[in-house]
């Protein structure tokens, strides 16, 4: 795969699978623009910043102003933007008697709202030369769980936006595609995992048709992949990296 020259925004990039996807895609040749809504965290990215080939843009993806600071910085910077990658996204997991009215509008305007801000942005600058734009979704947007209503449905209202936007897009070489992470070790179950870690790790492991916990970088090989030419007939389609639980 190459990314050769492509200009790439990531959000929610100083971590977990927007990280691993901000360091390979410069493995693979392209300049990206990493946001965050920690300043603190762009310390995580800062040899790709030192090497030319990232800048960290503070950013909020659910306040609409923020994204024209986002897409004049790649210009400002680069000249254009090819690749948009709707990274970023928030997890709340309650009973439905325990969910609030806040906590819904939070999991649509942090997983919903935010991917249609990214893509009203971006859109002209992809129609002018094509491009690519892979939101990450969740397993859970597809099976969903016994007490994930707010996050599911919005996570499932995400998959059918992709869709939409993949029709709309095609004519111009827009290509809009979604990747559904399943139980992947990165900093929110580290969280949770405390002082046990490789505990957790066995014990989410024996509920996975392939035995084990996914690790960022293999969803980060998908986001390139979809980002990249080699996909350029691919287009709408539900990516699963989750070791065959939504098979099951």
């Amino acid at each position: 795969m190459t990314l050769s020259g492509k200009i790439a925004i990531i959000t929610g990039g100083t971590a977990g699978i927007g990280r691993a996807t901000a360091e390979l895609m410069v493995q693979h040749g392209a300049k990206v623009v990493v946001t965050g809504r920690d300043t603190a965290r762009a310390k995580n990215i800062q040899p790709l910043i030192d090497s030319g080939a990232a800048l960290f843009v503070q950013q909020d993806t659910t306040d609409e102003k923020s994204w024209d600071a986002v897409t004049g910085a790649a210009l400002k910077a680069y000249g254009r933007i090819d690749i948009l990658v709707n990274n970023a996204g928030r997890l709340i997991v309650k009973p439905v008697p325990d969910l609030t009215l806040a906590d819904m509008r939070l999991m649509l305007a942090a997983n919903l709202e935010s991917v249609f801000l990214g893509l009203r942005s971006a859109w002209p600058h992809l129609k002018a030369r094509g491009g690519a734009v892979v939101n990450v979704s969740a397993m859970m947007g597809e099976r969903t769980a016994s007490i994930g209503l707010a996050y599911s449905a919005a996570k499932g209202a995400q998959q059918a936006l992709t869709r939409t936007a993949a029709l709309e897009g095609a004519p111009f070489n827009i290509r809009v595609n979604t990747v559904l992470p399943g139980v992947i070790w990165s900093d929110g179950w580290k969280r949770l995992a405390g002082d046990r870690p490789e505990e957790t790790k066995a014990g989410l492991s024996t509920r996975i048709p392939m035995a084990r916990v996914g690790e960022p970088v293999e969803v980060a090989r998908a986001i390139v992949f979809l980002a990249g030419d080699e996909a350029r007939n691919i287009t709408g389609v539900q990516m699963m990296v989750d070791g065959g639980l939504s098979a099951g």
